[in-house]
């Protein structure tokens, strides 16, 4: 009997340099799956406590990979006192025998897991020959878009970043800039939406009010509103000629739906996608489509199991005993 877990915090997690491509194959084999009712997964559940105050659960499990995973996170106003807003954890166990595998930092795994699903809908969604990004919000979600776009799109050539703390947005235009990208730092948020793929990170405060107008987005342009469209004017939304999100089932959901800003109907989602079901967007390049999601258990399992097995295979993470 194996009395070992492994544990991957964030560092060891970002030691293994996990391929944006790898990890967006990973999602597409899992997806599939589950449009095969192969999978099992639920919808994500939500311990509220008070407002910007709650405690999320997700999980999943997959016989391919054989693996299954929980992610636990907690969700608090928390800039007063120094930490993170969000804070989670994995846990991943054998699909046959139950044991638990490993333990990894949430935070990290979100971000490449959120990314990873934007880059895959974006495959479907996004023009192929899109060569500008424009993002609302430049934190650590920004960061991790910032990687997985430009693995994916070649042709990747300029950057706008727009927040509200200049800070975060000079330093995710250093970075796109570092990449070989002409990038540039706005105090407009519309610039932005002048860009082929626009990514919208807006943290949800009470006082929030809906900044974003769809309507000045350019023809055949594509938007990941990872913000669950918090920053965006919803009323504007009917320029959409698409509209996706990551599971269809789980938006219907009346707890799930409650979260989005915008709240269906959904003409497809990721496993339609990735099984072929649909296609996605269209041969008319004046096309505007959009991916919404709330955050899907499937794919926290996929990334987890990939990262699993890359530990495994590299000698990396922690060894701790039961």
């Amino acid at each position: 009997m194996n009395d070992q877990l492994l544990y991957l915090s964030g560092a060891e997690i970002a030691a293994l340099r996990p391929n944006p491509a790898d990890l967006r194959l990973s999602l597409a084999r899992a997806f599939r799956l589950h449009a095969q009712h192969r999978v099992q997964v639920r919808p994500k559940q939500t311990l509220a406590i008070a407002p910007g105050h709650f405690f999320q659960a997700l999980c999943a499990a997959s016989p391919e990979p054989p693996y299954a995973a929980a992610k636990w996170i907690g969700i608090a106003e928390n800039s007063g006192r120094g930490l993170s807003n969000v804070n989670g954890l994995v846990i991943l166990s054998d699909f046959n025998t139950g044991q638990p595998l490993a333990i990894m930092d949430g935070n990290s795994l979100t971000v490449l897991r959120t990314a990873a699903m934007s880059a895959l809908a974006a495959e479907y969604l996004a023009r192929p020959d899109s060569t500008s990004i424009g993002f609302v919000g430049c934190g650590q979600q920004a960061l991790g878009h910032l990687e997985a776009m430009y693995h994916l799109f070649p042709g990747l050539a300029e950057a706008v970043c727009f927040d509200r703390n200049a800070t975060s947005a000079r330093r995710l235009a250093v970075i796109a800039r570092e990449k070989g990208l002409q990038s540039s730092e706005t105090t407009v948020a519309d610039d932005a939406l002048a860009c082929d793929i626009v990514i919208t990170t807006v943290p949800g405060t009470t006082t929030l009010t809906p900044f974003l107008d769809a309507s000045l987005l350019r023809p055949g342009s594509f938007v990941s509103a990872v913000d669950l469209g918090r920053s965006w004017r919803v009323e504007t939304f009917n320029v959409f000629d698409l509209c996706v999100v990551d599971d269809r089932a789980q938006a219907e959901d009346p707890e799930n739906r409650s979260k989005l800003a915008y709240p269906g109907p959904f003409d497809s989602d990721l496993a339609m996608l990735a099984s072929g079901v649909e296609r996605g967007r269209s041969s008319d390049p004046s096309q505007r489509t959009l991916f919404l999601f709330p955050g899907f258990a499937l794919a926290d399992l996929a990334v987890a199991s990939a990262l699993f097995e890359t530990a495994v295979r590299t000698g990396g993470g922690v060894g701790l005993q039961r």
